[in-house]
Order: C-alpha cells, then structure tokens, then sequence
C-alpha cells in the first residue's frame, strides 16, 4: 500500500469517527464521561500546574500560532528557496483554523458551565487549541520527514509532537474551558485535515517548483 493510500485510510478512519463522536457526544455514556472529569478536575489542581496550563493556553491561542506558523512560512522559504515552500504552513495551519471555526459554529455545544479557570469565548466542539497543537505538530512531522533524512530526529519529532498533543488537551480540561468529547473531536478533525491537505500537497509536489 502506498502513502496515499495509507493517508486516504487514515483520513476516512477519523472522519468516520469525527462524525460518529459529534451526533453522539450527548448520549448518555458520553455525558457522564465529561460531566464526571469536570466535577472531579478540581481535586488535582496545584498552583505550579495552573501556571504550566496557563502557558500552554497562550502556546496553543490564535495569536501565537499564528505567529509561529508565519516563522515558519519565512524559514521554510528563506531555506529551501522557493515560494511554494509556504505551502504546507499555510494550507495545513489555515485550513484547521477555518474548519474549527467553521464546525464550532454549526455544531454549537456550549463550554462546561463550572469549575472553569478562565473565560473562553465561543462555541467547545471541536477544541479549537487541540486542532492547532494537532495540526501544528503534525506539520513539523511532515516538514522533517519530507526535509530531514536522520531517522532519529524523525522519531523524535514524532515524541515530541505526541506529547504537545496530550498536554494540550490535558490542559483545555484543566482549565475547565472543554470536555473531553471536544478534545478527542479536535483530535480526529485534525487527523483527518492532516491526511488530506498532505494528499494534496503530494499531488502538487508531483510538478516542479521554480526556485527565487
């Protein structure tokens, strides 16, 4: 099997999950799984832990993102020499920042209502900052396979990335701001976002590109 194959499994796995999660995240087992994690959160909050959520909160925002992804445009373009290097940073960082606007709006689930650390506006399904940990870190795991031959540095980005994931969605239930439901959507969304933006760029990155 190919990588585009293997893409195309992965992607219609989380999409098919995606969806299935987002028309039953009200059922019953659903519900008592988020409720139970926001009523007990409190039991495990610590002042030195609330600070590290906190740094992950302003790591994983719009703004911040939006920043690194623009770093990265530059780096990648001063680099390899050629404006289609702001590609992948672009399609992949833009297309989860539309998508998560997107179906927070159609979907239209509330944020837990207690036990919350900070103020977040807006909608909760998908996490929004999951999305972006997701799709960011896959990203840079796609730039190193594609840039880097070290086998190393290719797993140890992968761990990397793994763990930023995790934290991430740890801290948005931390803070009190998402349910886990909307953790493990904004996980599959991006997954799935992921598979097909990287499907897309395989297929341009069939033809040449001019350098500068």
């Amino acid at each position: 099997m190919n990588h585009n194959k293997i893409l195309l499994s992965i992607g219609s796995v989380t999409l098919s999950l995606f969806i299935l999660l987002a028309f039953t995240y009200e059922h019953s087992f659903f519900q008592q799984l988020d409720v139970f994690i926001v009523e007990h959160v409190p039991n495990v909050r610590a002042e030195w832990i609330t600070s590290f959520m906190l740094f992950l909160a302003w790591l994983g925002g719009t703004k911040v993102m939006a920043a690194l992804t623009l770093i990265l445009m530059i780096f990648l373009v001063l680099w390899q020499k050629k404006w289609t290097a702001v590609l992948p940073p672009m399609l992949i960082m833009g297309g989860t920042a539309l998508l998560n606007m997107t179906v927070k709006e159609w979907i239209g689930r509330a944020r837990p209502e207690i036990n919350y650390l900070i103020e977040q506006p807006g909608y909760s399904f998908p996490s929004g900052h999951t999305m972006a940990a997701v799709s960011f870190g896959g990203l840079c795991i796609y730039l190193i396979y594609h840039y880097v031959d070290q086998k190393m540095i290719r797993i140890l980005s992968i761990i990397v990335a793994l763990v930023l994931f995790v934290l991430m969605g740890i801290s948005r239930m931390y803070l009190g701001v998402h349910f886990l439901t909307d953790i493990l959507g904004g996980t599959l969304f991006s997954i799935t976002w992921i598979a097909l933006a990287i499907l897309i760029l395989n297929r341009m990155n069939r033809h040449k590109t001019p350098d500068l």
